[in-house]
């Protein structure tokens, strides 16, 4: 990707970040939650949420009866009234839905819910009462205080540790006091107007409890002008709507509503019933203005390091100009190099390889940077050149490969020697491959030639054995025997022409389908000589109702290097075993002798080019590197198992053709 391209991208994803992180501000300033939750919050109900609160009916909300302002019954005219049922009231409008109320002592309160009597409540969150509850976004802010005699001493909450303190049953006080402050004895009362009653009677040495609440009964019972509350408050928490965990989706209801409750200004006009301009049990929120100081100092600090980053970008324009001049012809060299199939390594005086190209890379299966530093002598393939030497033997074998390598001096300041490698093993090949295609195809012309010169005075033997046997009348034993034993003798001698001219015409690679023992019968045929002559016994375990559609020649070239090979590892006799069986749609051959094995370190290694452990002038290294291309040509597979001294098995896979039976 270019610069002026990251730069253009750049400028609208800062640009959007910034507005995201404005809008973010200003929503959690506003109606405290994140852009996500405000978004979706700010969804209609859905479908499936209308009919859940249709079937819901009447959702009965339970708070506390004697929590004035908050919710407590009108002892002028027995009407249950207060903030939190104002709210749940607009609630109810809001969705649509009727909110019945239930007023009990705050410790039932809590039950109810749990118990599912109630639907919902006001209530502190906290983890433990997550285990029972789940907890819609805020509605208000509370702060609790500790009330006390003002004779006492008390400073803070800590300082009551030791003393008795009232508080109501149930009350999140209970559990911030016994989390947080030790030593405290807690009395649970019915409610917060017990609790100061008992302190007005000495039972209790300090009251706890929520600011407004306590301070209301301070006042009707007269003793405000005889009580202190302690400087700073226990807690300042956010209260929310609590209902049974398992009722998750009545939360996601209620947050809808309660957002839009905010966004229509219908808590602000609540809490300003209840309490006056001064909203104290509002959450504190950023004045506009200052919330629009903040949205400039924004823009001006985005516009100050946009110009900053255009500052940047032409400076780094500059020295990349530059800078792609000195490396353009460099680069370019190097893109060159790479495209070579040849391996290349630059190496500096003290034999450090510099720079290679990406094809001796690929052959090492490293980046370029892994290799760079390193002696080149530590590396296998380089470690017989000596870079001192350029008169030294240019071609070598490794990993059964051939190559040849040469060494060029270069004044250059980065490094001083090039050394090309370049693999020769297919011309190799295709030179041995067409040597021993000649020789084949003079072999095949040659068994032609000599098998028909043989069949011309073979039918001739034949024809005057008939003739002989013919006008033998006097029933001649001894004469009779001596033709039968020449007409075998012919038969036989033409069953070896035929396999003779069989082999002749082996280079025919069309596909067709052959019997499978009559085609190996006949390439063991052609070794029988010399198998017998090294009393080599060769079995042939085939079923006759096996056929096969292959290509022929490579088959044959396939069973004939084989057995060839077999034959060469048995010197002193042996075995040679071929099983064949068709197995769901496989054809599998078994190639198995009684020789002397291969070793574990070379048993890897037999199939590559020109690897052989024969004498010199005994084998090319090519037969079975020819046996595993030709297994491949006809869709197979070919394994070894072999244990020196114990024999080898060759083990092929064919996929049986439908036109195979």
């Amino acid at each position: 990707m270019s610069e002026n391209r990251k730069l253009f991208l750049f400028i609208p994803i800062f640009t959007a970040l910034t507005l995201f992180f404005a809008a973010s501000m200003y929503i959690d300033n506003t109606y405290g939650l994140s852009l996500y939750e405000y978004i979706h919050y700010s969804i209609p109900v859905t479908d499936e949420e209308a009919e859940y609160l249709s079937e819901k009916g009447t959702i009965y909300f339970s708070s506390d009866k004697n929590a004035p302002p908050f919710a407590y019954i009108d002892n002028a005219n027995g009407q249950y009234k207060g903030l939190v049922l104002d709210y749940a009231s607009a609630l109810s409008i809001e969705l649509g839905v009727d909110i019945e109320f239930v007023p009990q002592v705050w410790e039932n309160v809590l039950g109810s819910v749990i118990s599912e009597e109630a639907d919902m409540c006001d209530i502190f969150p906290s983890e433990e009462r997550k285990k029972y509850f789940a907890f819609s976004e805020p509605i208000y802010s509370m702060r609790a205080i500790a009330m006390t005699r003002n004779t006492d001493e008390f400073i803070n909450a800590n300082d009551l540790k030791g003393y008795t303190v009232a508080v109501p049953a149930g009350d999140y006080a209970v559990e911030y006091i016994r989390k947080n402050i030790e030593g405290v004895k807690i009395v649970e009362t019915s409610d917060l107007f017990d609790s100061v009653k008992q302190f007005k009677e000495g039972k209790v040495d300090a009251v706890v409890g929520d600011e407004p609440v306590l301070m209301h009964f301070a006042e009707e019972i007269g003793i405000d002008d005889k009580v202190k509350i302690l400087d700073a408050a226990l807690y300042d928490r956010e209260v929310c709507i609590g209902v049974n965990k398992n009722d998750i989706q009545l939360v996601n209801i209620l947050n809808k509503g309660i957002l839009t409750l905010k966004k229509t200004n219908s808590v602000e006009k609540i809490h300003q019933k209840w309490f006056g301009i001064s909203e104290p049990i509002l959450k504190y929120r950023v004045p506009d203005n200052l919330m629009m100081f903040f949205t400039v100092l924004i823009s001006t600090l985005v516009i100050f390091f946009m110009g900053m980053a255009l500052w940047s970008y032409t400076l780094k324009n500059e020295v990349k100009k530059r800078t792609d001049d000195l490396n353009r012809s460099r680069n370019n060299l190097q893109m060159t190099v790479d495209a070579l199939s040849s391996f290349l390594v630059c190496v500096d005086e003290k034999g450090l390889i510099v720079n290679t190209n990406r094809s001796f890379c690929r052959f090492m299966k490293e980046e370029n940077k892994k290799v760079e530093g390193i002696d080149y002598r530590e590396i296998p393939i380089l470690s017989h050149i000596d870079i001192n030497n350029f008169n030294n033997d240019n071609e070598f074998m490794f990993g059964g490969r051939y190559y040849m390598f040469s060494i060029s001096e270069i004044e250059h300041y980065d490094y001083k020697y090039l050394i090309v490698i370049e693999d020769i093993t297919d011309s190799k090949i295709s030179q041995q491959q067409i040597l021993q295609q000649n020789k084949m195809i003079a072999l095949g012309q040659l068994s032609a030639g000599v098998a028909h010169e043989i069949r011309n005075p073979l039918g001739l033997i034949q024809n005057y054995c008939y003739i002989l046997k013919t006008y033998v009348f006097d029933q001649n034993k001894v004469a009779e025997d001596a033709i039968d034993v020449i007409e075998s003798s012919v038969q036989r001698v033409g069953k070896i022409v035929d396999n003779l001219l069989n082999f002749s015409h082996m280079e025919n690679n069309k596909s067709e389908v052959i019997n499978l023992k009559e085609e190996i019968l006949n390439i063991v045929a052609l070794e029988n000589k010399l198998s017998l002559r090294k009393k080599i016994e060769v079995k042939v375990n085939c079923s006759d109702g096996i056929k096969f559609l292959t290509k022929t020649g490579s088959l044959n070239h396939i069973i004939l290097n084989l057995l060839s090979n077999s034959i060469d590892a048995m010197d002193d006799g042996g075995k040679i075993f071929i099983d064949c069986s068709a197995e769901n749609e496989y054809l599998m051959i078994d190639f198995k002798d009684t020789g002397t094995g291969i070793s574990k370190e070379n048993l890897e290694r037999i199939f590559n080019p020109f690897f052989t452990t024969k004498k010199v002038g005994q084998g090319t290294g090519l037969g079975l590197y020819i046996v595993y291309n030709e297994v491949q040509k006809i869709g197979g597979e070919i394994h070894v198992n072999s244990q020196p001294c114990q024999g080898t098995t060759f083990r092929m896979k064919f996929p049986l053709l439908k036109e195979t039976c």
